[in-house]
């Protein structure tokens, strides 16, 4: 069969196929440029642009020498969290859109940890609490407390998007004054030790509280009041 793009786009897709059926073998080999020409009965040109495909999937890339040939590769989380931005801000978003689906997320995520966490959860969460009150601008920190639950609660699935909503926040929505950090870091605590407590409907709570003020106020910039300040009587 000639080289065509389709022919390397379904070539790609089928060792895509193969990877998540293996269990994504992180490392392993799939074979050689000559041994998956044969393999799939295409040319070089097919082999090569099915790879460049591959790489850019962030599923397999090709490495030289002893051993290598296309090896699989794990996923970047930060390609996600770029492509979602990138495509937000192509189809046009309000941030109040953003903490609507946070709030959601967050107390579902808290929630579910209510019910499971154990004590290296608690040590992991009282340290991810640490760091956070140490951090110049904690917005700038890839895990967060709200990551963290979202891991910890063991949902891949909520703990990706917690992420894209975390990273939509950081770079869209407006940079808090120092009080207003340590306001909310407040209410991180209180989740916190709600959790800890398996207390889901103070966890919940705590969750709205800070997100629902986030929401005021984003919305209180987007009117250009320079005297918009995170509320505690959310």
């Amino acid at each position: 069969m000639p080289d065509t793009p389709s022919r390397a786009a379904a070539v790609a897709r089928a060792i895509e196929d193969d990877i998540v059926a293996s269990g994504w073998r992180v490392g392993e080999s799939i074979g050689s440029e000559s041994e998956l020409m044969e393999r799939f009965g295409v040319g070089r040109a097919s082999i090569r642009e099915a790879c460049r495909i591959l790489d850019s999937r962030h599923v397999a890339t090709p490495r030289r020498g002893p051993g290598g040939g296309l090896v699989v590769t794990a996923p970047d989380r930060s390609a996600v969290l770029d492509h979602a931005s990138l495509y937000l801000e192509y189809t046009g978003f309000a941030p109040g859109d953003v903490y609507s689906v946070m709030e959601t997320l967050e107390v579902s995520a808290a929630h579910e940890l209510t019910a499971t966490i154990d004590s290296a959860g608690i040590d992991r969460l009282r340290q991810v609490l640490s760091e956070e009150a140490a951090a110049e601008d904690f917005r700038e920190r890839a895990v967060t407390v709200h990551t963290e639950i979202a891991r910890l609660a063991g949902n891949s699935v909520l703990e990706l998007f917690v992420h894209i909503g975390n990273n939509l926040a950081r770079l869209h929505g407006v940079a808090p004054t120092e009080s207003e950090r340590a306001w909310m870091h407040e209410r991180n605590i209180e989740l916190v030790d709600a959790i800890v407590a398996g207390d889901a409907i103070a966890a919940a709570r705590a969750v709205r509280r800070r997100v629902r003020a986030m929401t005021k106020r984003e919305a209180l910039s987007a009117d250009r009041n320079p005297t918009s300040k995170v509320d505690d009587r959310s």
